[in-house]
C-alpha cells in the first residue's frame, strides 16, 4: 500500500442534481420502455432502467407529472452500470427545454 493521498474525484456537472423518484418513459431504439428518474437537472438525469444502455447512445427521455405538460428531452447516454437486479444510466441533456423547468420546480 501507498502512504500517497487519493487525489479527490471532480464533479463534472455543470449543474447540480433533485434527488427524485419520477416514473418517466425512454426510448434507446425504437420502443419506448418503463423506467424511474433517481435525479434531475436541466443538463441530465440517472436513470433506473431494466437493460444495459450503450454508452454514448441515443436516449430520448419523457416526462409525464401531475399538473406538468410532458416534456421529451433527447440525449446521451454517458454511463451504464448494473445495480442490483437493475441497470442505472446517466444521461446527458445537450438542450434541454424550457418546460423541464416546471418539473424541476415541482421536486421539492
Amino acid at each position: 500500500m501507498s502512504d500517497e493521498p487519493v487525489a479527490p474525484r471532480t464533479n463534472r456537472r455543470l449543474s447540480s442534481r433533485r434527488a427524485c423518484r419520477l416514473t418517466v418513459r425512454y426510448r434507446a431504439g425504437t420502443e419506448w420502455r418503463g423506467a424511474t428518474a433517481m435525479d434531475l437537472s436541466g443538463r441530465g438525469c440517472r436513470l433506473r432502467v431494466g437493460e444495459d444502455l450503450t454508452r454514448g447512445g441515443p436516449v430520448s427521455v419523457a416526462f409525464e407529472g401531475e399538473g406538468t405538460p410532458p416534456v421529451e428531452v433527447d440525449g446521451q447516454v454517458i454511463w451504464c452500470r448494473k445495480e442490483g437486479l437493475s441497470y442505472q444510466a446517466g444521461i446527458h441533456f445537450a438542450t434541454p427545454p424550457p418546460a423541464l423547468e416546471a418539473i424541476l420546480t415541482g421536486i421539492a
